[in-house]
């Protein structure tokens, strides 16, 4: 096993957390169960040989941490060009009609050094 006992222990109560929320969440289990599963989760971990713990622990690793990232990537929306390809473009907003767009804070008005 790793030789630090606690960076053991936090390392494996961290994969067990991050497994069940992204698992909860996946299958939208009930927050209930979900301790349940974190139990259930750990006694696994530790009733297996330590060699197949540390390659789970590992897969874990790797696989949440890529799943957290997949998470944080923002989804673009397409919009189609004229020709038909799609380009990542923001809409331009209207201003209403009165030349004022009211929901675009606007910047204080400073006249010279002595206003800021």
């Amino acid at each position: 096993m790793f030789e630090n006992t606690f960076l053991d222990f936090a390392t494996v109560s961290a994969v067990v957390a991050a497994f069940v929320s992204v698992v909860g969440n996946a299958f939208r289990i009930d927050v209930r169960y979900r301790a349940l599963i974190a139990v259930v989760m750990g006694v696994i971990l530790v009733s297996v040989p330590v060699w197949l713990m540390e390659k789970a622990v590992t897969a874990l690793l790797i696989g949440l941490t890529a799943s957290g990232v997949y998470t944080q990537v923002k989804k673009r929306e397409y919009l189609p060009q004229d020709n038909g390809t799609p380009q990542n473009v923001i809409p331009p907003i209207e201003p209403p009609s009165n030349g004022v767009n009211s929901s675009v804070p606007r910047p204080p008005n400073a006249n010279g050094p002595n206003d800021v």
